[in-house]
Order: structure tokens, then C-alpha cells, then sequence
């Protein structure tokens, strides 16, 4: 958690469209930004609220795809007030319902008829529930970004602190090496919320190949094994496996790759802010999915085709919100 609100780039589609100039927004006169406690939260949580809904949200989509032998990389980018910002491409093309509907069977892409490609969805709701979904197959990438923006004026008549309740939604950051044709691949979720233009808080997570080596009973020479690895910076997510602990018990593994985290919901307090203030905030959810080559200017990631299919190593994504996971705002005495 960022105490200090340095500024930093922000490595994002939308993140110079969706910023507000922050030199009109009064400065914070109180405590620095923080996450409030399990029993502070609970206290907020029995106070008035201003919902998604009612905050004018600015909200915005954009994704981009390329695939090997699928055409010329496709982006999109849609930003809305007032309804959904709901984008979606591939290579190859086709054209599926765009999100919150979740995508069926039918509409993903068979790798083993298909080979090479890529598709990503990404919408945020008019209330500011974020919706993302990535998925590819040999050489490829796909990028998708969903982000709201909103301005609170406090009240003319008295200083407050303001605390914004924010979710998470589960996300799946997974991926497969298919043995026959092998590639490294990484999948990744990154939230950011921004207060005035500066970074208070982040997540994230990602999961990619990793190979090491074993001594084999009975051999001189060491053998490689593949096992994908989970990482997680910033505010940690509740994944079922765990990478980073002591057990081996809950490390990655097939069958559990594309397990989702848990729902994170945080009580984030943005200090003591002037009579009449206005404070901006934006939350940028952002997702990649790609592959690449062992040595630089490889091939050795494309999927590889026998005479009945292809084979491909696969990277996917996703952030699956529900209709109750839009920010609110409090105003504290």
C-alpha cells in the first residue's frame, strides 16, 4: 500500500483519457490512505453510502489482440456514461455476445481446429463492476482494460473522511504447457485505484510457466521439469494455491491453474478532505494474456500442427464481477 503519493505512470489504454486534472481538488488535511480495519469497516459499512449508481461514473473498455498467421493485430476502445462500456476482439475474427454475459462453450475458439489465436472481452458497468476475459493459444497476445472515473464534492458546510468500499471480483490468472507443443506463457491481473491522479492502492497477481531442474535416482544429469508459478504483488488476492509459502501442499498444479481467487472486498479510508473539496478517483482493472518464444525471435511458441490438430500451449484470464460489487462512497463525521 502507497502512503506517500509519489506520482508514477500509469501503463495503461485508458489511463490519459480517464485521469481528471487534479489542481482544483483540495489537498488531504488528515490521515494518509489505508485500509481500515475488519472492525472499522463494519462501522462504515452501517453508515449512509452514495452507490455506483448515483456517483455519474465516467466508464471505460478497451482491448487489443494479435495472433501469429490471424491477421493484423484488432483493438477497441468504448467509453460511456450512463450505460455499459462493453468491447470486444479477435483473431480470428468473431463476433460473441459482449460481457457481463459470460461466454458459452461455443463461443471460444477451438485451438486443436483453429491453432494460433486470440480473443478478449472487457466491459465496465454503468455502476462500475468490472468484467474481463482472455484466452489464447500458441503465439499470441491479448490485452483487455476496464476502468471507471468519478469526482465527489464533499458537503459546503464541514470537513469529512471519506472512505470508498471497493471490490475485487474473483479473478483467474491460469494457462496450460501442452507437452507437444510447448511455450512460456504468462497470465496477469493488475488493479490500481487512484486518488487525485496519484496511486493509494494496487494489486497483483500472475501466473507463468517456470522450468527447473531435479536430480533423477540412478542419472548424472539433471531433468527438467514445468510447473507454472503463482505471484502476487501489492494487496495480495486469496488464491487456493500459493506459490510463495512454506507448503507444498497448495502449490500450482494441474487442476488447479485456473482456480479464481477469492472475492476481495476493501474498506479503503482517503483522509480528512476541506469543506466543499472535490476528490477524484479512478480504478483501472487491466489483463494480459501472452506467450513467447524460449530465445528472443523464436518460434518455438506457435502451436504445432499434425496431420489430425494442432498443439497448443494455452494463457487465460478473467475477472468475473456480480451486480453488487460497484464502489460506494462514505462520508465519515
Amino acid at each position: 500500500m502507497n502512503h506517500s503519493f509519489r506520482p508514477r505512470f500509469v501503463f495503461s489504454l485508458l489511463a490519459a483519457a480517464l485521469l481528471p486534472a487534479a489542481a482544483g481538488a483540495a489537498p488531504t488535511t488528515g490521515s494518509p490512505v489505508r485500509v481500515l480495519s475488519a472492525v472499522e469497516s463494519a462501522a462504515a459499512d452501517g453508515l449512509p453510502y452514495t452507490a455506483g449508481s448515483s456517483l455519474a461514473l465516467r466508464v471505460a473498455a478497451a482491448v487489443k489482440v494479435s495472433a501469429y498467421s490471424q491477421g493484423s493485430p484488432r483493438q477497441d476502445v468504448q467509453r460511456k456514461s450512463g450505460s455499459n462500456a462493453a468491447v470486444y476482439r479477435s483473431l480470428p475474427l468473431s463476433s460473441p455476445p459482449l460481457l457481463p454475459t459470460a461466454p458459452a462453450a461455443g463461443d471460444l475458439f477451438d485451438f486443436t481446429v483453429i491453432g494460433d489465436s486470440a480473443q478478449s472481452w472487457a466491459t465496465m458497468t454503468a455502476d462500475g463492476v468490472p468484467h474481463l476475459v482472455l484466452r489464447g493459444f500458441g503465439e499470441f497476445r491479448a490485452d483487455a482494460t476496464a476502468s471507471w472515473t468519478a469526482t465527489v464534492t464533499l458537503p459546503a458546510t464541514s470537513s469529512k473522511e471519506v472512505v470508498l468500499r471497493f471490490v475485487i471480483p474473483p479473478v483467474s490468472v491460469g494457462g496450460d504447457t501442452e507437452e507437444d507443443g510447448p511455450a512460456w506463457w504468462r497470465s496477469q491481473l493488475r488493479a490500481e485505484l487512484l486518488v487525485n491522479g496519484y496511486p493509494a492502492w494496487s494489486t497483483t497477481a500472475m501466473r507463468l510457466r517456470a522450468d527447473y531442474k531435479v536430480n533423477i535416482m540412478g542419472s548424472n544429469t539433471p531433468q527438467n521439469r514445468t510447473l507454472a508459478v503463482l505471484q502476487q504483488f501489492g494487496e495480495p488476492l486469496a488464491f487456493s494455491t500459493s506459490d510463495e509459502d512454506a507448503s507444498t501442499g497448495n502449490d500450482s498444479q494441474d487442476g488447479n491453474l485456473d482456480s479464481p481467487s477469492s472475492k476481495k472486498t476493501v474498506y479503503l479510508s482517503l483522509g480528512r478532505f476541506d469543506a466543499g473539496a472535490q476528490v477524484h478517483l479512478t480504478m483501472i482493472v487491466r489483463g494480459i494474456a501472452f506467450t513467447q518464444p524460449s530465445l528472443p525471435g523464436g518460434t518455438d511458441h506457435r502451436c504445432e500442427q499434425s496431420p489430425a490438430q494442432f498443439f497448443c500451449s494455452r494463457a487465460s484470464m478473467s475477472v468475473s464481477g456480480s451486480a453488487s460489487d460497484g464502489p460506494r462512497v462514505h462520508l465519515m463525521p
